[in-house]
């Protein structure tokens, strides 16, 4: 017996010693994301804050963001040409580049089969708005492919290929594994390959090995849903995650943490409470312009945000072509909203719902708008939804009047605009306005810059006339790693590059 206890614990040791060295030699960061994936399929993206940077590892485009910046260069392409009148686009791509499990090199017809699938309207994917001006893909021969537009793309290099709609896809894959399934089983050609998804707990990604740029530092990435700021901001403390995006009023917190790396980005993104205009009441312009006169964002941006970032007066953030830096900057008025409120029928006041996701503090920014609504008679009812019921209900837009959401941006205001177009699956007011739809296509095809930043800020004005939102804020984005974490080269807004990144034990 005793002897077979001396074998046991120095079995234990043994593998105590080799399991430790497997550690040392495979890492795994462990990165926070506000809330769970909802699809890691490019064309069906669900909510981009928390599948693009998983994406971005999963899968390669025909170009990318260098990383650090916004600046396009090369990746499945090695160069490309573009016709006189802008709409070819032939690309020249790399050779024996691999798909992730064994599903053989990529080529044009996988390419062909990316883009042409996402504007299929059988296909029903919401980044069909993306590729608005394609018309098909030529297959030129294996590692030559056509881009044949319908009209010249002014956004197709600086949002719509570089970001998840200009993802390659293996057609293999997507044929074998089918649609539904390939949301939770994604084959590219990136960094890393998938390993599993398991709902609400984590999803697991491990280096690609056939990957055929340079390898990552990192073995393995694990990527945790956690939707409250609070318990990501402990687990980051005491050392259960090693990467994550923190609240605004803990930034002073963190900052004075010496074990704690905080990295301050300005966001690009924005953040508003939306009506849903296709629904009595907020279907009358006078009972949404009645509530901007109400809702006081600077509190709102004190309670939720700390005070710290600044105050959004439009949709597109400052810096991007476009902004409207004359945008109204307009001053609570109580007696005129109720004014219009009574004027719109309603002198007595009424209730209205409220719904948002835990991860953006809507219970905080719920309750502080119901503070500010019961000033006019508005009783508001707030409801906090997990990620995918609150999206259903957001595209459904018949059952609650005021939302509470953010939209990522790029770099080009077409990207910001595009999905508030009459019908777009992701136009979350229900709005539609013709003259903002022409204008939107204008945009498309305008190459001179001047004229271009002309049009998107007449569409923000369209906005505002129709009174479709309160704009809240444009954001910060306070990046907190662990000190053996080097976070390689960080994108402008905070996006971090995870195959960049290293871990110094």
């Amino acid at each position: 017996m005793k002897k077979f206890l001396l074998v046991f614990l120095m079995l234990i040791i043994v593998l105590s010693f080799v399991s430790g060295r497997v550690i040392a030699q495979e890492p795994t960061l462990r990165i926070a994301k506000p809330g769970d994936v909802g699809s890691l399929d490019p064309a069906y993206c669900v909510n981009i804050k928390n599948e693009f940077t998983i994406m971005d590892c999963l899968y390669n485009g025909l170009v990318k963001y260098k990383p650090g910046s916004w600046e396009v260069i090369p990746d499945l392409a090695e160069k490309w040409e573009i016709s006189k009148d802008g709409k070819e686009i032939t690309f020249w791509l790399r050779k024996g580049i691999q798909f992730h499990h064994g599903y053989g090199e990529m080529t044009a017809e996988d390419v062909k089969f990316s883009f042409e699938r996402i504007i299929d309207p059988q296909n029903a994917s919401q980044e069909d708005v993306s590729w608005a001006a394609l018309d098909h893909v030529e297959v030129i021969d294996k590692y030559t492919a056509k881009l044949v537009l319908k009209e010249p793309s002014a956004r197709l290099f600086t949002s719509t290929l570089p970001m998840n709609a200009g993802f390659i896809v293996s057609k293999k894959a997507v044929e074998d594994i089918g649609k539904e399934k390939f949301n939770f089983y994604p084959i590219g050609t990136g960094p890393y390959e998938f390993v599993h998804w398991i709902p609400n707990q984590e999803t697991m990604l491990t280096v690609f090995k056939d990957y055929w740029g340079e390898a990552p530092k990192i073995k393995n990435l694990k990527f945790i849903p956690m939707s409250e700021a609070l318990t990501t901001e402990m687990a980051l403390e005491i050392g259960e995650i090693d990467v994550a995006v923190i609240s605004e009023e803990s930034i002073h917190r963190f900052q004075e943490n010496s074990d704690i790396s905080l990295y301050l980005k300005p966001d690009l993104a924005t953040f508003w409470i939306f009506f849903t205009v296709n629904k009595p009441p907020l279907d009358n312009i006078k009972v949404r312009q009645a509530l901007r006169y109400a809702i006081d964002v600077d509190e709102i941006i004190k309670a939720a945000y700390a005070g710290i970032p600044d105050q959004a007066y439009t949709l597109i953030p400052p810096g991007i072509l476009g902004y409207w830096k004359d945008a109204p900057r307009r001053k609570i008025d109580i007696e005129k909203a109720k004014k219009l409120l009574a004027e719109a029928g309603y002198p007595d006041g009424l209730t209205l719902t409220f719904a948002s996701k835990q991860e953006l503090m809507g219970d905080i920014i719920g309750e502080v708008i119901q503070s500010q609504l019961k000033k006019i008679g508005v009783d508001l009812e707030i409801i906090i939804l997990e990620v995918g019921a609150y999206a259903d209900a957001a595209r459904k837009g018949d059952t609650y009047n005021m939302l509470y959401d953010e939209y990522p941006c790029t770099t080009d205001p077409g990207y910001a605009t595009m999905w508030f177009v009459c019908g777009q699956a992701w136009n979350l007011f229900h709005w539609c306005n013709e003259e903002y739809d022409k204008l939107w296509h204008q945009g498309e095809v305008t190459l001179d810059l001047e004229k271009r930043a002309g049009i998107y800020q007449k569409m923000e004005k369209i906005m505002d006339e129709d009174a479709i939102a309160v704009w809240v804020i444009h954001g910060v984005r306070p990046v907190c790693m662990q000190k053996y974490v080097d976070p390689g080269s960080l994108f402008p807004n905070g996006r971090l590059a995870p195959w960049l990144m290293s871990i110094e034990k």
